[in-house]
């Protein structure tokens, strides 16, 4: 039997490989990394001509939500759209910024937890807390009351009064 010697970049190539393994990670050989802040989740913008007041958060306030838009007399460039994605997800896209490009409140059934809280705050946000019950609020930007058409006429067909948010407590 003939033996033909290995070809001299078969040496090269397995040490290639043996370094590229040396730097996988095995389970449990490296501590947890912290991840970053969540970004606001990819929320649907609706049409600059379906828009209307765009209101964010959880499904348990559709009819609460749906009750006030019933109740509110404004045009179809003002009615108002729940996006009822669940409050974490609310929150995330209510605290990511101002303007047109981002909603106008968010429907919570529970209060602001203070990490989103201070996303908000990051962002330049304030906003006014509606409570509707125990657990049913509703966060509107202060900046978006005069500026986007229809919410402060909304707002206001609720007959109450809001409050402004302040930083809860860490455990909120």
């Amino acid at each position: 039997m003939t033996r033909f010697p290995a070809p001299a970049g078969s040496l090269a190539l397995a040490f290639a490989a043996a370094v590229l393994l040396a730097g996988c990670q095995m389970p449990g050989t490296m501590p947890p990394q912290q991840t970053a802040a969540l970004p606001p989740p990819a929320v649907p913008k609706p049409p600059p001509e379906a828009r209307g007041i765009w209101i964010v958060g959880s499904p348990a306030l559709r009819g609460t939500v749906d009750q006030a838009a019933a109740k509110y007399d404004g045009g179809p460039d003002t009615k108002p759209r729940l996006d009822a994605r669940g409050t974490a997800a609310g929150f995330r896209a209510f605290c990511g910024g101002v303007g047109l490009d981002h909603p106008d409140m968010v429907a919570s059934d529970r209060p602001i937890g203070a990490a989103e809280y201070q996303r908000c705050r990051t962002a330049g946000i304030t906003l006014t807390e509606y409570a509707f019950g125990p657990k049913r609020f509703v966060y509107v930007k202060d900046s978006h009351m005069m500026a986007v058409p229809g919410v402060n006429d909304f707002v206001a067909s609720w007959g109450q009064s809001g409050k402004p948010v302040s930083a809860p407590t860490a455990g909120s």
